[in-house]
């Protein structure tokens, strides 16, 4: 009975002192004792007893973002126009409006309708309503003219570009001059080459012709005088013949 005692005393002891201390990293104190907290996506069901939580799973259309005691989960943002993201049990759902339309705060929880037209400014004022909801209001301004351009800096520009333009021209004229002289010269190079061998062909083939003609007569002189050599001998050995007989 005496350890039995003891134990409860020590307990009886060290929960006074961890109350009087405070409560654990992810605890809250409730009717005089730490609880754990929920997790996200989870809230509590009921009491904690002996520094256990009792904790539920947030129902469709509610979530709940941090760690908390809370009874029920926070109801899901509801979108005027678009979703950016679905609701989950985590976390809340994020809106945006379509094209020509402005949100009423920082959670896009209303559009309103785009009132400025053509010529004027938009204006966006902020102004802090509550927990972390900041609503937008919005005026239409005039908006300033334009301002007159630079006619001197556009002319010297213009004046550049015309410059440059005209360069490009003339060294692209050059190139093309340059290479159709080039291929002229070319032309008129091959044209007398080519008139110049024909001319020395033809120079030489009435000499070989000549030739050729010259030795022909050479020949046929040379038969004739054979024959008449061979008729004087033939005379001169019938003289002979006589004058033995």
């Amino acid at each position: 009975m005496v350890p039995q005692r003891l134990s409860m005393a020590v307990m009886c002891v060290m929960s006074i002192w961890t109350i009087a201390a405070g409560c654990g990293e992810r605890q809250e104190e409730i009717d005089g004792q730490c609880c754990d907290l929920c997790r996200p996506g989870t809230h509590r069901n009921g009491f904690c007893t002996k520094q256990q939580t009792d904790c539920k799973p947030c129902g469709e259309g509610y979530y709940s973002d941090n760690y908390n005691l809370l009874d029920r989960c926070e109801d899901c943002r509801s979108c005027q126009h678009d979703y950016v993201e679905k609701c989950t049990p985590t976390t809340n759902a994020k809106c945006s409006c379509r094209s020509g339309f402005l949100c009423s705060d920082n959670f896009c929880s209303k559009c309103e309708k785009n009132q400025c037209v053509k010529g004027e400014k938009l204006k966006k004022t902020e102004s802090a309503v509550g927990h972390m909801l900041i609503q937008y209001s919005y005026a239409c301004e005039p908006q300033p003219p334009n301002p007159m351009p630079n006619t001197n800096l556009d002319v010297k520009e213009d004046l550049c570009k015309t410059d440059k333009e005209g360069i490009d021209s003339i060294n692209l004229t050059l190139g093309i001059g340059f290479v159709l002289t080039s291929l002229t010269l070319l032309v008129l190079l091959s044209y007398a080459s080519m008139k110049k061998l024909r001319k020395h062909k033809e120079y030489n083939y009435p000499m070989e012709v000549l030739a050729v003609s010259t030795n022909a007569n050479d020949f046929h002189l040379s038969k004739e005088e054979s024959g008449r050599e061979l008729m004087e001998d033939e005379s001169k050995s019938n003289s002979l013949g006589i004058l033995r007989l």
